[in-house]
């Protein structure tokens, strides 16, 4: 990354079982991301009753994060994140593949989120979906200050504390937790995406499903326990304005060729002449309504140099152009070292 994009990124530092299916209710009708096509996303507020947030809802996702918005909130604990192994299942929705998280007994405890804004309930991962474009660009679902990422993972996970499973948590108020990874190209695939990457070969069409063993979930998440958070949506229908959704200010990587495997993926449930991939699976980006983003990065904070501070530049962090010197982090700029991995103090 160049020293510039180094700079703007600093700147942004001073301003069907029990538990419910993923998408169970999107399944209602054979929606899409292309909105050159009828039952794109300008119009899943219209083909179904029930998808009516996706057109009149006011606390839509996803948005862009825009850094001159940002709230510094002291009092925004950091994420906790269980590092337990789960069993999984990488699926193939069509539209969007997820990992399933497998209900958790005594050997494989189910992961749970807590503190940050998530206080005072208790959040249990169900599943991890993800966004991807085509060619590394434009595939994340969140941007950052209007740009967007190749790749976007959001691990989705359910209040416990208050619902039973997914279809109820989806739907009622708390009810989700949001937690977005962003992801970037680079030399090295992050290992626990690398897993899930090679079991793409084998979920090329829709509903094809392979087992995943001893996954760490946590090991999707960047080294940091800085975010933003915000009130909002479910990204696909319908909708539901039930989401704490809490946005990583660092990414991971992926290689182009690991990628690659992702555009593989397709939408049907064989191959066609023409065939329908799946990506680009992003939501177009909502409006912010007003609404408060909150960040635990304190905005007085300043690069080593003391070079880069001040109120104008509103660019967090970008993806790479191709002739970019990969690094394994922007944010190695920063000497403060993290301790544990998403730990409460």
């Amino acid at each position: 990354m160049s020293p510039l994009r180094l700079c703007l990124f600093l700147s942004l530092l001073s301003a069907g079982s029990g538990r419910g299916e993923p998408f169970e209710e999107a399944s209602y009708y054979p929606w899409i991301y292309d909105n050159d096509l009828f039952g794109g996303p300008d119009f899943w507020g219209l083909v179904d009753k029930h998808w009516t947030l996706c057109s009149k809802g006011k606390l839509q996702s996803p948005i862009s994060i825009e850094s001159a918005r940002l709230a510094f909130d002291p009092n925004l604990a950091p994420l906790h994140f269980d590092e337990v192994t789960v069993l999984s299942k990488f699926r193939n929705l069509g539209q969007i593949p997820v990992v399933s998280v497998e209900a958790g007994d005594f050997r494989w405890p189910s992961p749970n989120a807590s503190s940050g804004p998530l206080r005072p309930y208790r959040y249990r991962l169900d599943h991890i979906q993800f966004h991807f474009g085509r060619d590394g660009k434009m595939g994340s679902e969140h941007a950052l200050d209007s740009n967007r990422f190749p790749m976007e993972i959001q691990l989705v996970a359910i209040n416990t504390d208050l619902y039973a499973n997914y279809s109820a948590a989806s739907r009622a108020p708390h009810g989700l937790a949001g937690i977005s990874v962003m992801v970037e190209l680079g030399r090295q695939t992050n290992e626990e995406l690398l897993k899930i990457t090679m079991a793409t070969a084998s979920a090329t069409f829709k509903g094809m499903a392979v087992d995943l063993l001893d996954l760490k979930p946590w090991r999707l998440m960047p080294k940091t326990t800085e975010f933003v958070t915000y009130d909002g949506s479910m990204t696909s229908p319908g909708c539901h304005e039930t989401v704490t959704w809490i946005v990583f200010n660092k990414p991971i990587y992926i290689t182009p060729g690991h990628l690659q495997a992702w555009n593989a993926l397709q939408q049907t449930i064989t191959e066609e002449a023409e065939p329908r991939f799946t990506s680009p699976n992003a939501r177009p980006l909502q409006e912010l309504n007003q609404r408060i983003l909150r960040t635990n990065i304190n905005h007085k904070m300043k690069s080593s140099d003391g070079k880069c501070h001040g109120h104008k530049i509103n660019v967090a962090y970008f993806s790479k152009p191709k002739n970019a010197t990969v690094r394994l982090s922007p944010y190695h700029h920063h000497k403060r070292r993290h301790t544990g991995h998403h730990r409460s103090p």
